[in-house]
């Protein structure tokens, strides 16, 4: 809930990285043959719903990518849950969530009136229509997850978890870091296993392994899908949104001109966070490898396997150059800072407001009158 205050646009980047998850798991399962499988499935799963059970070794959560691979190797059936099974499981509350729509939908128009009654508007109010706009595109994306569950589906196998990586082979050579089918699905890139090891910056470590649950601590993942441009859009909507206060009447001179300095500061470090993250997820599919090739005639074409080669000789156990974590942290500290200096002065301003604030909107003025 705090979080969801402080910091709503990273509750926006978590459900919208879980959303394209999702969908990626629907495309895999019909390519498999299983028409079934739905994006409330892929929520699922990926949220630790299906947890498996290997001979004689210690259970773990399994992802939409890690079950597809033990179903396809056959040491486990297809999972026989549908989808209403999922919808009883989960506690989802339309009626509760239609509410607090309502509710969004009424502040904002409350706002609109006091801006056409030319009535004050407080900084407070301003910060929390960036809320809303954060909250619909979250319950957008959440709108098939299933919420609340308490019990996963154990997914029991008859072959222990040895014989799995043994017959997986080399690509199973490596220790995991989050559960034993890490070499099928890394959930990559992430703090846990990309950037913390890169820095050697042990922030977080888990305290046992196989991992219980999964972390929530994936990066977004910007390319040309419908999800990741709502997902810009909204994050730049939403550090926009504290420029309508530019002009507005702050306690001191000082507070408004850092107003001013954190609004620059926060729609600078978002444009640089997701151009930088854009252009690097092109490097690690081999996007911009293939256009190059395909815009020079003299050049021969990259082939599916070339085009994963990055330009940057980027190998493949620290796929993440010193470059990109260092713009990624620097600016998520830098956008921290300012973001928590506005969440304070959004409080701090209202000791000090003008008569008109205290006001309320008389909605008998937008009547026609005759």
């Amino acid at each position: 809930m705090i979080q969801a205050f402080l910091a709503p646009e990273f509750v926006v980047i978590l459900a919208t990285i879980q959303k394209i998850e999702a969908r990626r798991s629907v495309r895999q399962f019909k390519e498999a043959g299983f028409p079934q499988w739905t994006t409330r499935h892929g929520f699922y799963a990926n949220m630790g719903g299906f947890v498996l059970q290997p001979l004689h070794s210690k259970s773990f959560p399994i992802n939409a990518t890690q079950l597809l691979y033990l179903v396809r190797q056959g040491y486990i059936p297809y999972p026989e849950i549908k989808e209403p099974e999922l919808v009883d499981a989960s506690k989802q509350d339309s009626i509760q969530q239609f509410l607090t729509l309502v509710q969004l939908l009424w502040f904002v128009l409350q706002c609109v009136g006091r801006a056409a009654q030319r009535l004050p508007t407080t900084t407070l109010e301003i910060a929390t229509i960036g809320l809303v706009i954060c909250a619909f595109l979250t319950y957008h994306e959440w709108d098939l997850k299933p919420l609340d569950v308490e019990k996963p589906m154990i997914l029991t196998s008859d072959e222990r978890i040895e014989t799995v990586l043994i017959n997986a082979g080399d690509s199973a050579s490596a220790p995991y870091i989050r559960t034993p089918l890490d070499f099928v699905d890394e959930q990559t890139p992430s703090w846990l296993t990309r950037i913390q090891p890169h820095i050697k910056w042990k922030i977080f470590s888990p305290p046992e392994r196989p991992l219980p649950r999964f972390t929530n601590d994936r990066l977004p993942v910007i390319d040309g899908s419908r999800d990741s441009i709502l997902l810009v859009l909204v994050v730049m909507a939403y550090s926009s949104i504290h420029f309508v206060a530019w002009n507005f009447n702050f306690p001191t001179k000082v507070e408004q001109i850092i107003w001013r300095v954190d609004c620059i500061v926060m729609v600078s470090a978002a444009s640089i966070f997701f151009a930088s993250e854009f252009y690097f997820e092109g490097v690690r599919t081999g996007r911009w490898s293939y256009w190059w090739s395909k815009m020079s005639p003299g050049l021969p074409r990259l082939s599916r396997d070339q085009r994963s080669t990055s330009v940057m000789n980027i190998k493949e156990e620290d796929p993440l150059p010193t470059w990109q974590v260092a713009i990624m942290l620097a600016v998520t500290v830098v956008y921290t800072i300012a973001r928590m200096h506005i969440a304070v002065e959004c409080f701090v301003t209202l000791r000090s407001l003008p008569l008109g604030a205290f006001d309320t909107v008389q909605w008998s003025n937008f009547l026609p009158h005759f």
